[in-house]
């Protein structure tokens, strides 16, 4: 999230409670000795053919730098998700709707860094993707350094590319959304800004980008993370800061079709539905998908707390039946 849309939440959630207790002051810094889990919401209907909500999830701790802030999510074995935080923690954990979801299952820990040097570069983590085709290695998008980090599906750190020097962005305005396509190639776009980048392949590996112009199917709404459908669109999860909420933000999931490949096109996506009145209001930052045997594909959003004493960690699940559509 980008230093202005902070200012803006954390102002808006200051002035609904008495001052000194929106944030958690002092923050320990030690892993939760457990985290908690309750199911806050259950199935209801979307507007948009195919798509439904199965539930809604909130995980909560004692406050800690290392839980919560999560800004990028993806799909792991076994039924796991894996959620990723701005303060550069991973929290993984089994799907809160299978048989064996249990609390010892729900295991924080930090990415390890093979050059010291980086470490203090490396934090603030915004977007991930992973590899569906091959063992499942991945890679995890920065603020701030703007940098792209791939790992090892043992989660070894492999290789980094720094980009700042390549990119005309604000350092809390970076590498927000970004997902793998299929093909190979990797879709970026950046937080308030009206492009995205289209790297032919590992951009790790090097190679310039080619950037498309973004339209903003809502201008009000910024792009806070990516995922692609098995049938190959893009789904777009959106976040926009809406005073008339509480906590002051409003989500919607938009959707296009994955950019040609040498096209000048602009990226064109249209909204699939919002959600006011489908999920609690929310920082909804991450986005993961995974198929199921029956052909149906659940959409999992989690969202970010900013370590603010009035929002929350939630995780939704969506259900798409493509044979609804």
């Amino acid at each position: 999230m980008s230093r202005a849309v902070r200012v803006i939440a954390a102002l808006a959630v200051a002035g609904m409670v008495a001052p000194g207790t929106w944030l958690r002051t002092p923050v320990e810094k030690a892993n939760p000795e457990r985290i908690e889990l309750a199911q806050i919401a259950g199935p209801s209907q979307v507007s948009a053919p195919g798509w439904s909500v199965e539930g809604v999830w909130h995980y909560s701790t004692e406050p800690t730098l290392r839980f919560g802030g999560f800004s990028g999510l993806m799909p792991v074995g076994d039924g796991r998700l894996r959620a990723f935080s701005d303060r550069g923690f991973l929290f993984t954990f089994i799907e809160p709707d299978r048989a064996e979801e249990s609390a010892d299952m729900r295991l924080i820990g930090g990415l390890p860094y093979d050059d010291p040097d980086l470490y203090p570069l490396l934090w603030d983590i915004e977007s991930v993707t992973r590899d569906p085709a091959d063992r499942g290695d991945y890679w995890v998008g920065y603020e701030n350094t703007h940098a792209i980090h791939r790992f090892s599906y043992r989660t070894e750190p492999e290789k980094v590319r720094i980009i700042q020097d390549e990119v005309d962005w604000y350092a809390n305005a970076g590498l927000e959304a970004m997902v793998r396509l299929t093909d190979g190639r990797f879709l970026i776009i950046p937080e308030r800004h009206q492009e995205a980048l289209i790297y032919a392949s590992d951009p790790v590996e090097g190679g310039a980008p080619r950037i498309l112009p973004f339209a903003n199917p809502a201008p009000e709404f910024a792009v806070t993370d990516l995922a692609q459908l098995p049938d190959g669109r893009v789904l777009y999860l959106m976040r926009d800061v809406n005073w008339g909420n509480y906590p002051p933000f409003a989500g919607m999931m938009a959707i296009s079709d994955p950019p040609d490949a040498g096209s000048a096109e602009p990226l064109s996506p249209r909204i699939l539905f919002r959600f006011d009145d489908l999920l609690p209001p929310e920082n909804y930052e991450g986005l993961a998908v995974r198929r199921l045997e029956d052909g149906r594909v659940a959409v999992w959003v989690i969202s970010d707390d900013n370590i603010a004493a009035m929002q929350r960690t939630l995780l939704a699940k969506l259900i798409y039946d493509p044979s609804l559509k």
